[in-house]
């Protein structure tokens, strides 16, 4: 029997700063992905690659999502960079394995909410799942009881209103 690797692609990296945007109002630490892997990674499909993996043995999941310009990037969020002890300018090891473009993690919250409510969960079934990934996004980031069922509100209100 083979043995087939977790992590099926992996390249060595400069943390970088890059600010996107028109004006480049916003800047992320990032990653640019080699030239290499555009033959090899199914961009024909799908614009923005959603991806498994780790940076300096620090797990992700993230997407490679293009410059504009013909380069891809994985942005390294800040407890990244501070669980992995890395900074601007700092090289890094990146491993990644293709992930399910459609999984969406689905808070607890909002899948009772879209059970008993019929019109909801047929909005819900409708959306892309990136859609979806937005929807779920905005309640999982709540901290408190009465922020998360707001928000779940809120999102009920979006699906049927």
């Amino acid at each position: 029997m083979a043995f087939t690797p977790y992590f099926t692609h992996e390249f060595d990296a400069h943390i970088e700063e890059f600010g996107v945007g028109k004006t480049k109002k916003v800047w992320y630490r990032v990653v640019f992905m080699p030239q290499a892997f555009e033959s090899q990674l199914p961009f024909d499909r799908y614009t923005r690659l959603r991806v498994d993996g780790e940076i300096s043995d620090v797990p992700i999941s993230n997407e490679i999502i293009p410059t504009g310009g013909g380069r891809r990037y994985l942005i390294v969020s800040p407890k990244v960079l501070k669980d992995a002890g890395v900074t601007l300018g700092d090289e890094v090891t990146v491993r990644f394995r293709v992930a399910d473009q459609d999984h969406v993690d689905v808070p607890d919250a909002l899948i009772r909410a879209l059970k008993a409510d019929d019109p909801a969960r047929e909005a819900w079934d409708a959306l892309t799942p990136g859609k979806k990934r937005a929807l779920a996004y905005r309640v999982a980031g709540a901290k408190t009881q009465p922020t998360i069922e707001r928000r779940v509100n809120e999102v009920l209100e979006t699906l049927t209103g």
